[in-house]
């Protein structure tokens, strides 16, 4: 009889001999804790920006230059970390009933 022997995906990948690049650094948790109420407060004029087509570069680079101008050390956080706490801020919200509808 014929046996078909299947493979787990991590056995058919490790067996094409694929080089695992290494994972992304994520900032520290304690600097996203700081991070997050920042762009709470700051949600109207962040959606603002986004509204008026700023691109999430420019307005991480704002928000972080923010929060430097404020004492706090921002050496670990990225532009896509403010954006990405604002999504899920806005989900939050979306999902709460507290997002005015635009």
């Amino acid at each position: 009889m014929n046996e078909v022997i299947f493979m787990t995906l991590v056995e058919n990948l490790q067996s094409k001999n694929i080089t695992v690049k290494p994972k992304r650094g994520k900032p520290p948790k304690a600097e996203l804790k700081r991070l997050y109420p920042v762009v709470n407060e700051m949600f109207d004029e962040i959606t603002q920006a986004v509204n008026l087509g700023y691109s999430w570069k420019d307005i991480g680079s704002a928000v972080i230059e923010h929060m430097e101008n404020c004492g706090t050390d921002v050496r670990f956080i990225k532009e896509w970390d403010v954006e990405d706490i604002y999504k899920h801020i806005r989900r939050d919200r979306e999902l709460r009933g507290l997002l005015d509808d635009e």
